[in-house]
């Protein structure tokens, strides 16, 4: 090996920290050293790189990591550019989108902030124990009536891939194909249709619940509480939090009828903010 190949060895060790020895040796070996280290420095001419032994080269787990955020954010900052993306597969009465991008433009829209909004649910199973699970991975919306006497909207769609549950041992059958078959139907959808006010920040939400592809009607007793005040009439942070129930029979979910019970009670612990483009 010549004097110009251990010096950029040397430089190679100390300033490539982020990169793995054998990835630096691939790169290596696609550089043909012609001249001082220094001149390498400043101006490495590409006739001097095998671009052959280069594209072999595998990302190390840094570059990697920063590609894979970058992925994410870009995606996030498309969803989050437009009201209702999630929701536009034909699942939802395009109408009520139309609802929600119409009181997004008036300030009544408000979405899910990620991070900081639950979903559960419980059920009893024998000997008088309760199974309780959370879902966390949430996106969706509330439109705000701008009178109570009027009726507002509600979506969620609810991921399933992270389960958090209070028996370990129970979440591989209750995501089994005997109950929520998380693998086939990886998704929970609420459509909120009306609402029926009986204060102002308290009162009944009607929808539909889509689980394992059935939809069953649901209703969710809620209160809404007030996280930040705003400059306006809308506060930029609320809380809101529900609670409902549905039989799981309704849902397909027949087995060990004699073990589990069959109602479920739902809960909701949802932060929302207004929607900002």
């Amino acid at each position: 090996m010549s004097e110009h190949q251990l010096q950029f060895l040397e430089m190679r060790d100390n300033h490539w920290p982020f990169v793995g020895k054998q990835e630096k040796d691939l790169l290596l070996t696609g550089i043909k050293i012609r001249g001082p280290l220094r001149s390498y420095a400043y101006s490495m001419s590409l006739d001097s790189i095998d671009i052959r032994a280069l594209v072999r080269v595998q990302l190390s787990a840094c570059l990697r990591a920063c590609l894979a955020a970058l992925l994410l954010l870009t995606v996030a900052t498309a969803v989050a550019g437009e009201p209702c993306k999630p929701f536009e597969d034909g699942r939802v009465d395009p109408q009520i989108l139309e609802v929600m991008r119409s009181a997004a433009h008036e300030g009544r829209l408000y979405r899910v902030v990620p991070g900081n909004s639950r979903v559960g649910f419980c059920v009893r199973y024998f000997p008088g124990q309760e199974f309780r699970g959370e879902f966390t991975n949430i996106v969706g919306g509330l439109v705000m009536p701008s009178m109570a006497q009027q009726y507002g909207q509600a979506l969620l769609l609810i991921h399933t891939s992270i389960l958090e549950a209070s028996h370990a041992g129970l979440s591989p059958l209750v995501r089994g194909p005997e109950f929520m078959d998380t693998d086939r139907y990886p998704e929970i959808m609420f459509v909120g249709r009306a609402f029926e006010w009986l204060a102002p920040l308290q009162g009944y939400i009607y929808g539909d619940l889509t689980l394992r592809g059935i939809t069953q009607p649901v209703v969710f007793n809620v209160g809404i509480d007030i996280l930040e005040e705003g400059l306006g009439n809308q506060p930029d942070r609320i809380l809101l939090k529900g609670t409902g129930q549905v039989s799981r029979y309704q849902f397909d979910m027949h087995h060990h009828r004699f073990t589990i019970g069959e109602t479920v009670r739902l809960c909701l612990d949802v932060e929302m903010a207004p929607w900002d483009p």
